[in-house]
This record gives C-alpha cells, sequence and structure tokens, in this order.
C-alpha cells in the first residue's frame, strides 16, 4: 500500500502528519494555520496515549514537524534536507534549541516522506541532541517507511 505522498500539498501532508499523532499521543495534539511557526507544525501537551511505547510514554511537551517533499523517492540523505547549512534539518535546530532552552520542548517529533535509514536516522539525531541539549531518547525521526506501516496498520 504505497501512497503518493509526493501529490499532496504541504498542508495537505501536515494534516496527514497530524492525524497519526492525534492516534499515537491524544486527540488534544494542535496544529497551526499556515504561516511562520518557530519551528512548530503541531503541538502536543501531556502524557502520550502509545508513544513511543506503551511502557514508556513521553510526557511533558512534544513539539511535531512535518517536512514534506513533491520529490519522488528522496531520502533523509540529500544535502538539501540535512548536512549543509542550509540544509531543512539544519535549518530547524536552532528553532528546536530555542524552544528546548525556553522550556517549550521535551520531546521532538519529524516526519518526513523521505526515506530513512537507520545509520541516517542515528547521526541526525545525534546531531540534534549535541546542538540543543534535548536527549536523544526524546528524538524521534518519523521517514516514509514508518509511515506506511503506520498507516497500514
Amino acid at each position: 500500500m504505497k501512497y503518493q505522498y509526493h501529490d499532496l500539498s504541504p498542508s495537505q501532508f501536515e494534516d496527514l502528519v497530524i492525524g497519526i499523532c492525534q492516534e499515537l499521543f491524544g486527540i488534544s495534539v494542535q496544529g497551526f494555520t499556515t504561516g511562520a511557526d518557530g519551528g512548530i507544525d503541531a503541538r502536543f501537551e501531556g502524557k502520550a496515549q502509545l508513544f513511543p511505547t506503551i511502557f514508556e510514554l513521553w510526557d511533558g511537551v512534544t513539539i511535531i514537524q512535518a517536512k514534506h517533499t513533491s520529490g519522488i523517492n528522496r531520502t533523509f540523505s540529500e544535502s538539501d534536507f540535512f548536512g549543509s547549512n542550509s540544509a531543512k534539518i539544519n535549518l530547524e535546530i536552532p528553532k528546536i534549541k530555542k524552544l528546548y532552552d525556553e522550556r517549550r520542548l521535551t520531546n521532538y517529533i519529524l516526519f518526513a516522506n523521505r526515506r530513512l535509514t537507520p545509520l541516517k536516522r542515528e547521526e541526525i539525531a545525534n546531531e540534534i541532541s549535541k546542538e540543543t541539549g534535548l536527549a536523544k531518547k526524546s528524538i524521534y525521526l518519523m521517514g516514509i517507511d514508518d509511515i506506511e506501516r503506520y498507516l497500514k496498520r
């Protein structure tokens, strides 16, 4: 069951992500209107219903980001997404740090309609943790394969 996520608009992808997060965290996941977001596409405050596991649920303020691309077969490894000063994730890191420093973020989850390998997941999570002070266990990256598996479920 492969959906054509690249055909969605960024706001449609964000709505899909918010719907998934309402199932994982709770109905009170709050999405926001299009515009300058300061690194917040959606937000949840409280104890998650199901995430990351029912034995160790995230608690606190979870910031949710949705990064959409209209490209097909894109990956987290590409330089427009991570690893260069102008890459999408690298531009988000100062926003994450500011939210964390202001105690407005406890957990961070990023969704992208890109493929994610375990090595790249580790590298990106390490970089976000190192640059922001956020614990690695409080960072989750969800790629296209994870989204597919979740929707199939």
